[in-house]
């Protein structure tokens, strides 16, 4: 069995096993965006025999990403540089010889030799990578039914846009636009502007670097919004609340499934309730649309989250969870440090990370 850094000539059978292993036709569209990407995947290679060539049967693929760290001196913001860990695979056949737990360590190994404090990855089977020394962070998620027509809101004594509701002056002047309706996820790359030819990817960027730069926040790259977000939300719907000069106050992205919409992203301006109402009433009639009945909430731990929450979902019934499919693990840092920062997603500085930064 050799370990190495993967050639051109392997990219075949790379792709052969992942197949094999996922069912994600996403997961060869990212990694292309990756202009480095063989250079940062091992491979466990099982040499040919006569006429059989070479077959790749585990993998581990790492990239290098900036996320926001934990607030410094005086609440001074700070940044590490992280590894992401993805495309984790091993075959059928070869499975028991601890060859993806080989991976990461030859992994680690290079992250640390890159400079890298830190590496992180998602996962649905943690219990893969805690020996090799990942820990969960989680990440608030709130569901329930949707709020009934005229249902008043927690706190209210009437329904939006009756007496008493929350309305802000100027929310009337608010106009949520649909940019795209969902499609399916599609194999192929995927460039700005995914939704609308006069959206320009900076507006939503402006919106998002200033809303939430919590720890764990990825500091999102032009690369990331022209290539990578527009593929992880290529199935999803994004909103537009716009003032009457059409320049953007806050977006929404949001996705079906079934009976259940979710909510993936949120940003709006520096305390403007206004868009986070008209887009929580436009996320829900998308929602009675698509024939859904309940809703989830995935937002950080902020103001602008219960807004949200109160405008999209019923008072009763509301079920709050987390999802911990989210890992980190120390590189170059202390321990400690990283698990301050995986701590700092369930405390008061509120940190989260995007779906639509996924690795």
């Amino acid at each position: 069995m050799d370990f190495r850094t993967a050639t051109p000539a392997d990219v075949p059978s790379l792709y052969t096993l992942w197949a094999a292993a996922f069912d994600a036709p996403l997961m060869v569209p990212v990694y292309e965006t990756d202009a480095d990407r063989l250079d940062r995947t091992i491979v466990a290679v099982l040499p040919g025999t006569g006429a059989e060539p070479d077959r790749v049967v585990a993998s581990v693929c790492w990239s290098p990403r900036t996320l926001v760290g934990l607030p410094g001196p005086g609440g001074a913001a700070t940044t590490l540089t992280v590894g992401g860990i993805a495309n984790v695979a091993s075959a059928p056949d070869v499975r028991g010889r601890g060859l993806v737990r080989l991976a990461l360590a030859a992994a680690v190994e290079r992250m640390e030799a890159a400079g890298m404090d830190a590496s992180l990855l998602f996962t649905g089977t943690p219990g893969v990578y805690r020996p090799s020394g990942w820990e969960t962070f989680e990440v608030p998620v709130v569901t329930g039914p949707l709020r009934p027509d005229g249902a008043a809101r927690p706190g209210h004594s009437g329904a939006a846009g009756q007496p008493g509701s929350a309305r802000q002056p100027g929310s009337a002047r608010l106009v949520v636009r649909h940019e795209r309706p969902a499609h399916a996820a599609s194999a192929a790359p995927t460039t700005f502007p995914a939704w609308s030819t006069d959206l320009p990817w900076q507006d939503l960027a402006t919106l998002h670097d200033a809303f939430h730069d919590a720890p764990v926040t990825t500091r999102r790259t032009a690369e990331h919004w022209q290539h990578r977000v527009p593929l992880w939300y290529s199935a999803a719907e994004l909103l537009t609340a716009r003032r009457p000069d059409g320049t953007i106050a806050g977006y929404l992205v949001a996705e079906s499934e079934g009976e259940v919409v979710r909510v993936r992203e949120l940003a709006v301006g520096p305390d403007d309730t206004s868009a986070v109402e008209a887009l929580a009433r436009a996320a829900r009639a998308l929602a009675l649309e698509r024939g859904a009945t309940r809703a989830e909430v995935r937002l950080p731990h902020i103001p602008a989250t219960t807004v949200l929450t109160d405008v999209l979902l019923a008072a009763e019934d509301r079920e709050t969870t987390s999802d911990a499919t989210g890992m980190l693990r120390p590189v170059r840092r202390a321990a400690a440090e990283i698990d301050a920062l995986r701590a700092a997603t369930s405390g008061p500085a509120a940190g989260f990370h995007w779906p639509g930064d996924y690795l």
